[in-house]
């Protein structure tokens, strides 16, 4: 038993090593050494846990979904505002974690760039990254009793995605800033007679 919690500890550690230099580095430039580095974990320690960087970089992915979960989506979710409020507030949201890391965008996305073509498990990574925040705007939508929630879902998830990319080329995140006025308009258009269907 404590054999086994050791074992998931250092599993952990090697995890949140590789996590910080891929993030910071990319997928295919940064080699096993380099996530090695100062870690004083060994080749052999690694590839007991991880036989292949791949299969590193899959636990990687796996910890990225779970620190924007626990960063972005669940600190939202938890609060008590309205839908429209939310959906708005995960632009603020964002956009903080963007200017407290300006280096850092969707790691998911930098997968399913980097490895389109060569790995298409890698490369999901970052489609059902896309897919589970497009899915959470719609399911807001849907709460906040749009006409057509899932087409503006989706669009709202096109201008959050967008501003997350542009934040990247910019090094900070002022694209959330007009992401965020163009949310708003596209609520209140929404909301009009033409979508409504009110006189």
């Amino acid at each position: 038993m404590a054999g086994d919690i050791r074992g998931e500890d250092k599993k952990r550690e090697i995890v949140r090593q590789a996590f910080d230099r891929f993030y910071d580095g990319g997928f295919h430039a940064t080699g096993v050494d380099a996530v090695l580095s100062e870690s004083g974990i060994s080749k052999r320690t690694l590839y007991k846990y991880f036989p292949t960087k791949d299969d590193l970089i899959e636990a990687v992915l796996d910890l990225y979904g779970q620190v924007i979960v626990g960063k972005l989506f669940d600190p939202v979710a938890a609060s008590n505002q309205e839908p429209r409020q939310q959906i708005m507030a995960f632009f603020d949201a964002r956009k903080a974690m963007i200017d407290e890391n300006p280096t850092r965008g969707c790691l998911g996305i930098k997968a399913a760039q980097e490895f389109v073509g060569k790995n298409a498990g890698l490369a999901a990574h970052g489609k059902r990254a896309a897919h589970y925040v497009e899915r959470r705007f719609i399911d807001l939508c849907e709460r906040a009793g749009l006409a057509k929630p899932a087409e503006v879902g989706k669009q709202i998830n096109v201008l959050f995605q967008g501003a997350l990319l542009l934040s990247q080329v910019y090094g900070d995140g002022s694209p959330f800033v007009s992401a965020k006025l163009a949310v708003a308009a596209l609520l209140e258009a929404a909301d009009g007679p033409a979508s409504s269907g009110r006189p």
